[in-house]
């Protein structure tokens, strides 16, 4: 029995894209000691759809700065132009939530480099997220035909089990994008929050304690 941590993180998250290289390599470093599971938060669905304009891309701007500043992350040209200089782009969470909860049931082993790929699309080319083609294109990358990853990313299912991933996070407690939880039976603990160095996160991955966990439950 593994502990199971749960990733909880917005794909139009600035500091999840910020942690994005961390934890893509934490994943692949102690995928075959723990249980990992991507849950999408949530940010900006129903009511909280936003739509760009001055208020809202000079504070993401001054986020940006932060975010360069302590994770080393860029942003690129494409995402500059067309969503912090652009007045069209539509900020909604939920596509990019459907596609991950997709990936996850059909080739749940390549998630978090899915989810990786996804966040470079926005944060860097600046492409539009509400379109179902720039996740297909990304999902034949990893060998999902198109046809099969459309048939769930538009199921009734999908849409379901989405809203649940939402719920599931409020329910464990994650207020910050990204958090770090561990689940084992009952216990829920929330182990980071925020932008963590590979360094901090490769501590705690490496600690006995957590990933023995179970054994004291």
């Amino acid at each position: 029995m593994k502990t199971k941590i749960y990733y909880v993180v917005d794909t139009m998250c600035g500091w999840s894209y910020g942690t994005s290289d961390v934890i893509t390599k934490i994943e692949e470093k102690y995928k075959d000691i723990y249980d990992f599971n991507i849950l999408p938060g949530g940010m900006w669905t129903g009511d909280n759809v936003k739509k760009t304009n001055i208020d809202m891309r000079n504070f993401m701007k001054g986020q940006n700065v932060e975010i360069e500043k302590l994770t080393g992350k860029c942003f690129g040209e494409g995402y500059n132009k067309n969503v912090l200089e652009g007045d069209s782009i539509v900020l909604d969470s939920f596509p990019g939530a459907k596609a991950v909860v997709t990936v996850q049931k059909l080739k749940k082993e390549v998630a978090f480099n899915f989810l990786k790929e996804i966040q470079d699309a926005f944060f860097i080319d600046g492409k539009d997220m509400n379109s179902i083609k720039v996740y297909t294109e990304i999902a034949k990358g990893f060998n999902i035909p198109s046809e099969e990853f459309e048939k769930e990313f538009n199921s009734e299912e999908i849409r379901q089990e989405t809203f649940k991933c939402f719920d599931m996070a409020n329910i464990l407690g994650a207020t910050t994008f990204p958090s770090i939880i561990s689940e084992v039976g009952s216990n829920v603990t929330i182990k980071a929050q925020g932008y963590n160095s590979f360094m901090d996160l490769d501590k705690m991955f490496s600690s006995p304690d957590l990933a023995n966990e179970y054994l004291n439950k």
